[in-house]
């Protein structure tokens, strides 16, 4: 029974955890969940409507009462299957670790998300609490990898982000102090003060502009436009930063993805950092449907693929073999400037990194430690021109 259990909390693991790729109710499982949030946070606006909130009153309770199970439901859920992070998940010690995965902050949010509907369920009528309802909008975080990325960026960031906020500050407390000086006497209501002028200040640098305050002084206006000026350069620093710091993320996160499947394919393993470096610069993604033909026997070779995920199926004279994740094949034929040897097809969506030819023979004129490895490799099995990465005992005869 307790092998039983432990086999159903890896399965609900996979797909509320890991989020598998590969996995269909992984995928729909994440489907119904971002729909949800969506749809939860249009409805805390909506209710928000009088002619909304009087007509689908009972509707829209019926839908949080449903929401609340639902996310009530995921929260536990998390909790019990949270001890398959472990590498040897013991019974001894896993409350312990369920109570510090539960302080984790995608978990605090998922408790405030459902939190202010149980305090209002149980009869205590704090409707500012249901405003926390909006905190299910950051439950997307555990979809959305690029969400993931962006609260990396600030983390990684936060320096460069305080250091522009303290000066955006500084900055604001400088043209306010100024301008109070300069339009104090004319509209003492406006600029009686350095905090009331703060408020144009803060306007004036964001690049807001209300309007509602101005200078009215031929001196407070060229001293307005500068600070204009300012405001836009200002403005544009926390951007960059974010933006640039995005950028790296992404291509740092991909590049160590085509890095370590390079560095993990036979034809390339050991060889030296900078190599392998400059190969997965080479790389391009393609991503190629089930059943789709990917090169044809005795058509000319113009490309090596790598095998990132997905099943090919191998077909020639003798027989058929199954290439899986982390095989390769072209490489043999490109290498001899020949056609290729067999005719290769998706068994299921598969996702490569493709090698041009020209890159490939590039890459081998300038490192001829790669030419010999290549040669090495096939020296072994001189007619065939696929991988390690595969599975033999599905050879079929044709």
């Amino acid at each position: 029974m307790g092998e039983i259990q432990k086999t159903r909390r890896r399965k609900i693991f996979e797909v509320i955890e890991m989020g598998l790729s590969g996995s269909r109710v992984a995928s729909l499982f994440d489907g119904f969940m971002v729909g949800l949030i969506t749809l939860n946070v249009a409805a805390v606006s909506l209710e928000t409507v009088p002619e909304i909130s009087d007509h689908y009153r009972h509707l829209l309770v019926a839908f949080e009462i449903f929401s609340l199970i639902i996310f009530s439901i995921e929260y536990f859920l998390r909790i019990w299957v949270c001890v398959e992070y472990r590498s040897n998940s013991h019974k001894k010690g896993n409350m312990g670790f369920r109570f510090r995965f539960m302080a984790s902050p995608l978990m605090l949010i998922d408790f405030l998300a459902i939190a202010p509907s149980i305090l209002y369920a149980l009869g205590i009528d704090l409707r500012l609490l249901r405003i926390f309802r909006l905190l299910r909008l950051f439950k997307l975080m555990r979809y959305s990898p690029a969400l993931s990325s962006l609260g990396s960026v600030l983390y990684s960031e936060r320096r460069a982000l305080l250091a522009t906020l303290i000066i955006m500050l500084g900055l604001s407390s400088f043209a306010a102090a100024i301008m109070y000086y300069l339009e104090r006497h004319v509209q003492p209501e406006a600029f009686g003060t350095i905090p009331d002028a703060l408020w144009w200040a803060l306007a004036t640098l964001t690049t807001v502009g209300y309007g509602d305050i101005v200078p009215i002084t031929w001196a407070g206006r060229i001293f307005g436009g500068v600070v204009m000026i300012f405001g836009v350069c200002m403005y544009a620093l926390p951007i960059g930063i974010i933006a640039s710091g995005f950028a790296n993320e992404i291509h740092q996160r991909d590049f160590v993805i085509r890095w370590g499947l390079v560095a993990n394919v036979p034809l390339f393993n050991g060889l030296d950092a900078n190599l392998i470096r400059v190969i997965a610069k080479y790389l391009r993604s393609r991503v190629v449907e089930k059943n789709s033909l990917i090169a044809v026997k005795g058509h000319q070779a113009d490309r090596m693929y790598l095998i990132v995920s997905g099943e090919v199926a191998r077909k020639d004279g003798a027989g058929k073999i199954i290439l899986k994740e982390g095989g390769f094949f072209g490489a043999k034929s490109l290498m001899e400037k020949s056609n290729y040897s067999a005719s290769y097809m998706a068994v299921s969506k598969c996702h490569f990194f493709v090698l041009d030819a020209r890159e490939f023979h590039h890459l081998l004129d300038e490192n001829p430690v790669l030419r010999e490895r290549i040669e090495e490799a096939y020296s072994t099995i001189p007619h065939t021109d696929y991988g390690q990465a595969c599975d033999p005992e599905t050879f079929l005869s044709e």
